[in-house]
């Protein structure tokens, strides 16, 4: 036996109705969100101008960047089981391989000097070649060693913003998939309210 009309739209009704305030908290979190991340990109460039200041113009600029940069982090999306799409910011990390590899400066017949015969942990090889970097790379090192701490105030507002960018996204993804819903029920409820 069918569920009459009328209790078909009052079922409609409510869940427009959670739908609704669903929609209202979900967007009141997202302007939160946007509120946090605008704060920490300003907070983060006002930190890199007064780097930029302290350390002299030219030092801190696109000079100093490496030619062969490697992301830090990195973005993946994921489906959840209602649909949306979340996005997840995942750290990268470099360990040797293609990624490490150090530059070369200078002649390249340029060899370092032992004073000492090699020992027998130290494998023979190229003398030429450098080996190769295990360590993630810090983005800080290209402008100096002592780096003002306005720069790793503006690194580490940037990082805060990167995660939280994700977040925005996740939650926009969200409320996009709300929406759907609370217009096919809409639609739903007009056509059970149609004569």
């Amino acid at each position: 036996m069918a569920p009459a009309p009328q209790d078909e739209l009052s079922t409609v009704c409510r869940k427009l109705d959670l739908l609704t305030l669903r929609l209202m908290d979900d967007l009141e979190h997202l302007r939160s969100k946007r509120d946090a991340l605008n704060r920490l990109i300003e907070k983060g460039w006002l930190s890199l101008s007064q780097s930029r200041y302290s350390m002299g113009q030219k030092f801190v600029s696109a000079l100093q960047y490496k030619q062969d940069m490697v992301p830090s982090v990195s973005v993946q999306d994921r489906q959840t089981c209602d649909g949306s799409t979340v996005f997840e910011v995942e750290r990268e990390s470099v360990t040797g391989g293609n990624r490490g590899e150090v530059e070369e400066i200078g002649a390249a017949e340029a060899v370092l000097r032992h004073r000492r015969g090699p020992t027998k942990a130290e494998p023979q090889g190229d003398p030429t070649k450098l080996p190769v970097i295990s360590s993630c790379q810090d983005p800080l090192r290209w402008f100096g060693i002592l780096v003002p701490q306005t720069l790793r105030q503006a690194q580490s507002s940037f990082h805060e913003g990167i995660l939280l960018a994700a977040d925005v996204a996740s939650l926009q993804n969200h409320i996009e998939q709300i929406y759907i819903q609370y217009r096919s029920l809409t639609a739903q409820k007009h056509l059970l309210q149609a004569p």
